[in-house]
């Protein structure tokens, strides 16, 4: 009878191969990137012999030129947002409010008649704009104590997207949401 690896000895060993090999890959870089070959004192590393020095000379052009290390270029400050988020969460709400009556004939309705109990429903809008005030992202957070799944639904799918004034930099707000 053959001798065989218990599960916890076979994922050790697993395990330990996958580190040493993401060990030697991350020590080399990612593949095509240029390393520096220069010390940490910044010249050039002699080199070891004749034949390394032979070898060098018949590099690609360009090879024995410094390499400069790859940064990411530095993000751009965000433009501080020229409409106060108060103003923007304002402006939100009351362009939800003006689709209140469709939302309430499309969506509320249907589901009281069906089912009376709860009679409101609660929400916040998660709302994000850009700096032109077009709405990027929307979220919606539902009150567990008032909650009807069908409405919540319908609002997903008949709600369009809301705009505001152009706030001049990308804002969240929250805004609560009821129906009736």
């Amino acid at each position: 009878m053959g001798r065989q690896l218990s599960t916890p000895t076979a994922i050790l060993l697993g395990s330990a191969m996958i580190a040493a090999a993401v060990y030697l890959g991350l020590r080399h870089g990612p593949a095509g990137v240029p390393t520096d070959p220069r010390p940490a004192g910044g010249a050039p590393s002699p080199p070891a012999d004749a034949a390394s020095a032979a070898g060098s000379a018949a590099r690609a052009p360009g090879a024995g030129a410094p390499a400069r290390p790859l940064q990411a270029p530095a993000p751009a400050p965000r433009p501080a947002p020229s409409v106060p988020r108060d103003e923007v969460a304002t402006q939100a709400a009351r362009a939800l409010e003006a689709h209140r009556p469709a939302l309430i004939e499309r969506c509320y309705k249907p589901a009281v008649a069906a089912q009376p109990a709860p009679r409101g429903v609660k929400y916040v809008f998660n709302l994000t704009f850009d700096a032109q005030g077009r709405q990027l992202a929307r979220g919606i957070i539902e009150d567990r104590e008032a909650s009807r799944p069908e409405v919540t639904a319908c609002l997903v799918d008949a709600l369009p997207p809301v705009a505001v004034a152009p706030p001049g930099a990308n804002v969240r707000v929250d805004v609560p949401f009821s129906l009736p």
